[in-house]
């Protein structure tokens, strides 16, 4: 695998490099973004905690690809400014499984959760209309539609 840096910019605000490559992988397909990772950090001298692979554009029937990486000052700084998918991307794939399988964990209790509230709600039971409400409500509704119309 051989990379060619095409775009290099510096990102001071957000104190990250921000790097396009053409990576050529010789009569292989797209290679996986821990692959690029791995390759990368040693390529430009950085570690891997630090370098996250954004995007990569495969050309069908080509060897090679353009990849969007960006490379952080700490590993804080890229949790803050990335999107959350990108980070769980760039996982191995048995941190990213377990990652998954809490977040499925969450999502159900939550759902438990509603669920109850909403069984509550129904116990502890919202004020219903008394009968003399009701009343009220419909001699309202019968004299708006006996009003003449204009």
């Amino acid at each position: 695998m051989k990379a060619k840096v095409i775009e290099d910019k510096r990102n001071p605000v957000l104190k990250r490099r921000e790097m396009i490559v053409e990576v050529s992988h010789d009569e292989k397909g797209t290679p996986e973004r821990l692959t690029l990772r791995e390759f990368m950090s040693k390529q430009f001298d950085e570690k891997i905690e630090n370098l996250y692979v954004v995007k990569i554009e495969g050309k069908t029937g080509s060897d090679k690809s353009l990849c969007h990486i960006e490379i952080y000052e700490s590993r804080e700084l890229a949790e803050d400014a990335l999107p959350e998918h990108i980070i769980t991307r760039n996982l191995p794939p048995e941190k990213r499984k377990a990652k998954q399988k809490k977040e499925e964990e969450k999502r159900e209790e939550t759902k438990k959760e509603k669920a109850e509230e909403k069984s509550k709600g129904v116990e502890t039971g919202k004020p219903q209309p008394t009968e003399a409400k009701k009343g009220k409500t419909e001699d309202k509704a019968k004299a708006e539609m006996e009003k003449p119309k204009k």
